[in-house]
């Protein structure tokens, strides 16, 4: 019986996967276990593996090509068996699912729009292969004309001048383009870091044996699981137009690299102490520098997410979030400001902190409340 190669799901959040390169050709023989083909998602770079021992009989998807979670990329077939044997193909299948709803997908996926149209910039949209619903009319009462028709295919040929994005990038565009229509709101804090860079000193020789250097972001990810332990309703993902509560506190932590940015997981943060919590940061950023991040780095779901910009010299901006999930934490660079400590003015150490949430899973007073215990958790360690 022939087997099917699916596209898996690593991570609730995973939708999707561009095919990168295919290590196995059609004919060529397999063992259960070997990797068939190289995948990128948002997540994490992985090899699927051979379901079953057996022949490659067809390959369905091409390289550079963005497939589904679920989706069949290839078939393999047991011995003596040949593709005849399977009652339907993969292309049979979508070709009649196709045909039995190939109005509807079409209606959906791109709603026509009313819009008054003059007759000839109708019949010059239809000549230069123009969206209508694209355009944007400088007519009486908005109507588009022919000169609309005209600037909007220029600016087309020569959007298509560019390069198509790919790999990485092309999947933080989906990614982003999918956060950018979440309502969110972005809350800003001013918190005095001072005792906590103190502490952050006296840290220097005690951790030293560890062969680690303390940064403002250990102690922010610290914070944060604490904060998340004592919020359980923010440890959540949206989806479905449901709030789905998550039992284990795993912490994103955006990475920078070459071709944009992956979030790799610090798992149940909440159970590990200051120096655990440490260590596993500089290890994942040890393996993300060497390309040796493995899927279980990436594959497990994040409940919340922290980007910092604190060595650069951003002080405060809006985190995008990481959906499903419903709130996003950024840190920004330590400034020295003038500040009122005790009743006298003398120069201290600020922090910005940026959190995003979804306002469709929480409200303002709640993520107010959160921040706050974030800030309140940060200037106990600082004691």
């Amino acid at each position: 019986m022939s087997l099917e190669v699916k596209l898996p799901q690593w991570g609730m959040g995973m939708n999707d996967a561009m095919i990168v390169k295919w290590l196995v050709k059609e004919g060529d023989e397999v063992k259960k276990g070997d990797p068939l083909v190289e995948v990128e998602s948002a997540k994490v770079n992985a090899e699927v593996e051979s379901p079953g021992d057996g022949r490659i009989g067809k390959v369905f998807s091409k390289e550079q090509e963005v497939v589904p979670v679920g989706e069949v990329l290839a078939i393999v077939l047991e011995e003596g068996e040949t593709l005849d044997d399977i009652k339907t193909t993969k292309e049979e299948e979508n070709f009649s699912e196709a045909k039995k709803t190939s109005m509807g997908t079409r209606l959906n996926a791109s709603p026509s729009i009313k819009k008054q149209v003059t007759p000839r910039a109708r019949q010059l949209a239809k000549k230069l292969n123009v969206d209508l619903n694209m355009v944007e009319g400088t007519g009486p009462s908005g109507r588009i004309v022919e000169g609309d028709v005209e600037k909007a295919s220029k600016k087309e040929a020569s959007s298509s001048e560019g390069e198509p994005l790919t790999g990485l990038r092309a999947t933080i565009s989906r990614r982003m383009s999918e956060s950018n229509l979440i309502p969110s709101v972005t809350l800003v804090s001013k918190v005095d870091v001072t005792d906590l860079v103190n502490f952050q000193k006296k840290l220097l020789s005690e951790w030293r044996k560890n062969r680690i250097r303390p940064n403002i972001q250990d102690f922010v990810v610290f914070s944060l699981s604490r904060a998340l332990e004592k919020h359980p309703q923010v440890n959540a993902n949206f989806s479905e137009n449901r709030i789905n509560l998550l039992e284990k506190i795993n912490i994103g932590i955006a990475f920078s690299v070459p071709d944009g940015l992956i979030v790799p997981v610090i798992k149940e943060a909440n159970k590990k102490q200051l120096l655990e919590i440490a260590q596993e940061i500089r290890e994942i950023s040890k393996r993300q520098k060497e390309g040796k991040l493995t899927v279980e780095d990436m594959a497990t779901e994040g409940s919340f997410s922290l980007t910092s910009l604190n060595s650069s010299d951003v002080d405060f901006f809006n985190p995008m979030i990481n959906p499903p999930q419903i709130g996003i934490l950024g840190i920004g660079r330590v400034l020295d400001e003038p500040g009122v400590y005790k009743e006298n003015i003398e120069i201290r150490k600020y922090l910005h902190l940026n959190l995003t949430f979804d306002h469709r899973a929480w409200d303002g007073a709640p993520a107010s409340a959160f921040l706050g215990t974030v800030i309140k958790n940060l200037q106990e360690l600082g004691e």
